[in-house]
């Protein structure tokens, strides 16, 4: 029943992300929607787990696509060998090891960004005057964003819908629970944009200036 718990509030932050705020922002831990909130170390985890799910199903259909394409003869030889030569296997070798290492590398790269986020997510809330249960605020937005991560699991178009719902639950956490207006939410959810352009620029002007001396 405490897995079934588990899941069940994970799949409904994602569902209901709106919703899910109002009663987090409850602070009594009497929540009438979902069964129980999670930590952001247990939505890691169950992130973790999709994104195993993920590299298996991909490691599944490329092996399909293989032997599919290795199926197909024209004038006596495979269209693979046609194509690469000797070197016909080096990509699908390629897609493996990285699947894999996406999966090994998940948790610590994850990690990564909600520290990052929680960062600037801060920053704003003291900007915004907020100073009332900060780090639950910040949490809970990061812990509700990772449930993202179950959309992964769609083959082909599962990272684009989780990239885009990750977009959607990280909005929804930003203006509940920080209490931000839209313009302004729309404007946090750039700066990891505006951080990456801005450090883009400099390495660029840096090699313009150095190929003008």
């Amino acid at each position: 029943m405490a897995i079934y718990n588990w899941f069940s509030s994970y799949f409904y932050y994602l569902i209901h992300p709106f919703r899910t705020h109002d009663e987090l922002l409850k602070f009594d831990h009497n929540y009438e929607s979902f069964p129980r909130q999670m930590g952001i170390y247990e939505s890691l985890g169950t992130s973790w787990i999709f994104i195993v799910i993920n590299g298996i199903i991909r490691i599944m259909l490329l092996n399909l696509v293989i032997f599919s394409v290795l199926s197909l003869d024209i004038g006596g030889e495979n269209i693979i060998s046609i194509v690469s030569g000797e070197d016909k296997y080096l990509s699908f070798y390629f897609v493996i090891l990285s699947t894999i290492l996406d999966v090994i590398f998940y948790p610590l790269i994850t990690l990564f960004f909600i520290q990052f986020w929680e960062f600037i997510l801060r920053i704003f809330a003291n900007f915004l005057g907020i100073h009332d249960n900060v780090d639950d605020r910040v949490r809970n937005i990061m812990s509700v964003s990772l449930s993202s991560h179950i959309l992964s699991i769609i083959p082909v178009f599962g990272s684009m819908a989780q990239t885009f719902a990750s977009f959607v639950l990280m909005f929804a956490g930003i203006k509940k629970q920080l209490n931000a207006s839209t313009s302004l939410t729309i404007c946090i959810l750039m700066v990891p944009f505006l951080i990456l352009l801005f450090f883009t620029s400099i390495i660029l002007l840096a090699f313009i200036f150095k190929s003008f001396t």
